[in-house]
């Protein structure tokens, strides 16, 4: 036999593999058994796994291959190679493998694929690489799509390698294409977990969030509201979270939930996410002492949560709700006056505001270095500015696109035998809402 293996296991392995792809008698799911017992086997001898990749024909073995990469980008035990390298040129032999094989066998993967790039970013990350997974995921993305408007396994995948590399460009050319197809086409029988829908627009919304695009975020955060699941996730818990901080950071207020959220979210967010909801009327009040009370009673559930940076921005959107307010008062001021009226903790902070509004064209102002004299000049008719019928525009198209997809997706989810299962069994008294709504999938 070519490319002789040295362990005799391994060497059946490679005999079998290769048996079952020349035999038409043999269905593809025995592979998919035999694969599925050899895992033990195959984790014993990592040290030898390149030498069975090279056995293998990466087109007549590719399901084979794309396990045997799956247990390489798993390993515990590197041998003599440090770790960095080992899982890099795995995560190489990965791209190699996505690369050479069809666009049909990689869709007839794409579960085992999910599970392999998702054990690979791990890998990656846990050595301080993942940004070696983002082109990886992008060309498996491109290859694994009918249509750029198609979701697959692997976006949320690819959100969160540019999460973790803190790397976001590379994901808004992917959020910035509306979805309205889930999975494939070609196999209506498939279902398509939406785990992967909902993952992808809550990181969809964290990128939006951290790029300021707040207007985004919202809609991705409001998606993520809207999956009907017959069971909470901690994942729409956590959207819901951001969904309130950033709607008072951008709008001042937080809209109601959209109309197709399921009405379980309603039920299950409000005891767990009161830490959130308390920071609604606080900051509905107007005073900054009361904001960062709250702010100081909940402060380890926002650290726990990891949204302490959120939360600053919202006390920074309420003195500049503020300061706002007292340009419709004054025609000028001193910048030590309007410290004390917002109760700003200091004069810089005060100035980093004004110049914030100024730049963003909320307010027109001149600061007097001189004296710290500020002077509120009136604005230019409104909407005689491009950039704000811009804005307006934006805000149209954004609504039109949300509504879209939500009825494309509902209409998808509709139709899906599974949730249509769970649905039925609601009906019959056993929905998860009515005796377990503390009940968290992730």
């Amino acid at each position: 036999m070519e490319n002789a293996i040295a362990v005799p296991l391994l060497d059946q392995f490679v005999l079998s593999v290769r048996n079952h792809s020349t035999s038409k008698q043999i269905d593809n799911r025995d592979l998919v058994d035999y694969l599925a017992k050899q895992t033990e086997t195959l984790q014993s001898y990592v040290s030898n796994l390149d030498s069975v990749l090279e056995a293998l024909d990466v087109h007549q073995n590719a399901l084979a291959v794309l396990t045997v990469l799956g247990i390489k980008t798993s390993a515990q035990q590197l041998g003599d190679i440090s770790a960095v390298q080992y899982h890099t040129v795995t995560a190489t032999q990965i791209h190699d493998f996505v690369i050479s094989v069809s666009d049909r066998q990689l869709r007839d993967m794409a579960d085992l694929l999910y599970n392999v790039m998702k054990s690979m970013l791990k890998s990656l990350g846990s050595v301080g690489k993942p940004m070696f997974a983002i082109p990886i995921l992008k060309n498996a993305i491109f290859k694994l799509q009918d249509k750029p408007y198609q979701l697959t396994q692997l976006h949320c995948l690819f959100c969160q390698a540019c999460l973790m590399s803190n790397n976001l460009k590379p994901a808004i050319n992917l959020l910035d294409q509306n979805i309205y197809v889930l999975g494939s086409n070609d196999d209506p029988g498939i279902i398509f977990d939406s785990k992967f829908f909902l993952h992808y627009y809550y990181l969809g919304g964290v990128i939006y969030t951290a790029m300021k695009n707040y207007s985004k975020a919202i809609s991705f955060f409001e998606i993520a509201l809207s999956t009907l699941l017959p069971v909470m996730s901690q994942v729409m818990i956590e959207s819901y979270k951001k969904f309130v901080l950033v709607s008072i950071i951008h709008l001042g207020i937080v809209p109601a939930l959209p109309k197709l959220s399921p009405p379980l979210v309603e039920r299950v967010l409000k005891p767990v996410c009161q830490a959130y909801l308390d920071i609604i009327p606080a900051y509905q009040n107007g005073d900054p002492a009361d904001l960062q009370s709250i702010i100081t009673k909940h402060n380890d559930v926002y650290q726990r949560d990891k949204n302490t940076g959120l939360v600053k921005q919202v006390l920074k959107a309420l003195y500049r709700k503020n300061i706002l307010k007292l340009t419709n008062t004054f025609l000028n001021l001193s910048i030590s006056d309007l410290t004390q009226k917002v109760n700003i903790p200091s004069i810089t902070e005060t100035e980093e505001h004004l110049m914030a509004l100024i730049e963003a064209g909320e307010i027109h102002a001149k600061i007097n270095p001189k004296d710290g004299t500020i002077i509120f000049n009136d604005p230019s008719k409104k909407f005689e500015d491009s950039n704000v019928l811009k804005q307006i525009l934006d805000k149209v198209t954004n609504k039109i696109s949300f509504s879209n997809t939500l009825r494309l997706l509902d209409e998808a989810i509709s139709i899906n035998p599974l949730f249509i299962k769970k649905i039925s069994c609601e009906d019959e008294g056993l929905s998860l809402g009515q005796g377990s709504s503390k009940t968290y999938q992730v």
